[in-house]
């Protein structure tokens, strides 16, 4: 399996989608909802500054650029020309447009969205089918900046506030990926961000941590049923999204086998297997991960905190004893290992 995975993405296919049933009910209280803020405050990606290699807290070797010609580079061997080139070959949403669940109805039930709750309550769905072939969502909801993430190569969702400190960031794709992992560029700074973690590997922000929302993974079916008020992030228009090339990828990483390098060892981890799904928390310090299958609901403890994590097979949430959800993030367990070491598994 080579780099052809990634190019795929890329691609357009030809699939048709099943309807999912959306009754008059849920269609008229879908158009309550107040659309996202408008304008939102993004950077341009004509004017990124360039990354300074030596800036780089890890190797700068084990960064690795899709050429998409069924070819890589590392960032030690790439051309800054070829590196600029490639920004954006695989294009960020940026201010995306939304739909009802009733007009989201091209969506199959067991499709895959990342869900995100905004601090009114208002629900918004980003169909993996898109995200697929764009993987980078910038947009903001009830005054807070927000970037929906998503690797493929991971099956990782992850949402973000794009603050960091007095900073508004916005984002856009490097077309390289660390520990087989999407790698982001702030439009602001150049900074270069590994996704799972949402930790700056280099440039001026190198260090730095964005954090996570609220957000999770799950079907369309179980989404639309817990907030049958949802907004659909539309397709751009100009090309399908009925083809998903990452069909039986997961039995590939299962055997060890990814696109790009995973230099850490993180395959090898034996505790699961290495594309199993699990949901992720981070508090004080204290990273937990749980098995998202089988569905199941589990009280347990994370930094010193009570928690009950609930899971339906593909994702799943959390809250802590005052019933405020928990900041997760969904993934592969490979990609989690590698980005969180020190990561235990919940029952």
């Amino acid at each position: 399996m080579g780099v052809s995975v990634l190019t795929a993405a890329c691609g357009n296919g030809g699939r048709s989608g099943t309807q999912t049933s959306v009754d008059s009910t849920a269609a008229a209280a879908a158009t309550d909802i107040v659309g996202p803020d408008r304008p939102i405050d993004l950077g341009s990606p004509a004017n990124i500054p360039e990354l300074d290699p030596t800036t780089m807290l890890v190797d700068p070797s084990s960064i690795v650029y899709d050429t998409f010609d069924g070819g890589s580079v590392s960032l030690t061997d790439a051309d800054p020309g070829v590196v600029r080139g490639l920004i954006d070959a695989i294009s960020p949403i940026d201010a995306p447009d939304y739909e009802s669940s009733f007009e989201g109805q091209w969506l199959s039930p067991e499709d895959l969205i990342v869900g995100f709750l905004d601090s009114d309550g208002s629900a918004w769905a980003f169909p993996v089918r898109v995200l697929n072939f764009h993987e980078i969502v910038n947009d903001q909801f009830a005054g807070v900046p927000v970037l929906v993430s998503y690797c493929p190569l991971c099956g990782s969702g992850v949402v973000f506030d794009r603050r960091v400190g007095n900073r508004l960031l916005s984002f856009s794709n490097t077309s390289a990926l660390h520990e087989n992992d999407l790698v982001m560029v702030d439009r602001e700074t150049g900074s270069y961000w590994w996704q799972v973690p949402g930790r700056a590997l280099g440039g001026p922000l190198a260090g730095s941590e964005l954090t996570a929302l609220a957000s999770e993974t799950t079907t369309w079916t179980r989404w639309l049923a817990a907030h049958p008020a949802t907004r659909v992030m539309m397709r751009p228009a100009g090309r399908t999204y009925d083809r998903d090339p990452f069909v039986g990828y997961q039995d590939l990483v299962n055997e060890g086998v990814t696109p790009f390098p995973v230099e850490s060892g993180a395959l090898a981890d034996g505790r699961l297997p290495a594309g199993e799904r699990v949901l992720v928390a981070t508090i004080n310090g204290e990273t937990r991960a749980w098995p998202t299958s089988p569905a199941r609901t589990v009280e347990d403890s994370v930094g010193g905190i009570d928690v009950v994590v609930t899971t339906d097979g593909i994702g799943g949430s959390g809250v802590d004893p005052g019933g405020v959800r928990l900041a997760t993030r969904s993934s592969f367990w490979f990609a989690i290992v590698a980005a969180f070491p020190e990561v235990t598994v919940g029952p």
